[in-house]
């Protein structure tokens, strides 16, 4: 279980599976919006688990705009081809055929480099050198923000060194049926997701803080 708290509540939030904290004070929901994005270990906002182990920036994800999100950017791609290495480490195997013929690669573009007017010279290939010349990347298939979002649940899910997800101010896109998918699909994949709102969620289960800093959960019935 994890907890969120910062200046204004009067108690940590706790976090299970997928929660939803409503700000009604545009100041305040700009503020926490900040300290999401400028996250670090000393923080005016704090992330902690049940042991009261403050989360690392590294195991944060955030969204703040789900419309330009890249789910391969480079940051997510280079965990994905951190784990693929850990994985091929685990087949010694399979990674010494790949180590051989990257070698015989490497030495048929040597004997061209030496045939060459310059003198060039060139490096080993490096696995996560090979992932990224054979652009493996996220196959994406979504053509609505709804399947977009299952899709980066999905990707938090398999990075393994991630423990919150966050969205901010995504409900405004989704029905109430797709939201209830979506969180079932949280619940499913076993992931912490929090819902950061701006403003209230129609027939949803959410804690509010509301303009006067009075912190309430209110159930969507």
């Amino acid at each position: 279980m994890m907890k969120l708290n910062f200046e204004m509540l009067d108690q940590p939030i706790e976090l299970n599976s997928a929660t939803i904290l409503t700000v009604e004070d545009t100041k305040i929901f700009a503020l926490l919006t900040k300290y999401f994005y400028q996250y670090q270990d000393e923080s005016e906002l704090r992330l902690f688990d049940d042991k009261q182990k403050s989360i690392k920036p590294s195991e944060l994800m955030l969204v703040t705009d789900v419309l330009g999100y890249d789910i391969n950017s480079a940051a997510t791609l280079k965990l994905i081809y951190t784990d693929l290495e850990l994985q091929l480490n685990e087949r010694p195997e399979v990674k010494s055929m790949i180590d051989k013929l990257t070698a015989t690669i490497s030495e048929l573009i040597g004997y061209e480099l030496l045939e060459h007017e310059l003198d060039l010279e060139c490096d080993e290939i490096t696995i996560i050198e090979l992932f990224k010349a054979l652009g493996i990347k996220i196959e994406t298939t979504s053509d609505s923000i709804f399947e977009k979002l299952v899709e980066i649940v999905q990707v938090f899910k398999n990075l393994t060194k991630k423990k919150l997800l966050v969205f901010i101010n995504v409900c405004s896109y989704l029905t109430k049926e797709e939201l209830v998918e979506l969180n079932n699909y949280i619940s499913l994949y076993n992931t912490t997701v929090l819902y950061l709102e701006p403003r209230q969620v129609a027939e949803t289960d959410q804690y509010i803080l509301d303009e006067d800093y009075f912190l309430n959960f209110v159930l969507g019935n």
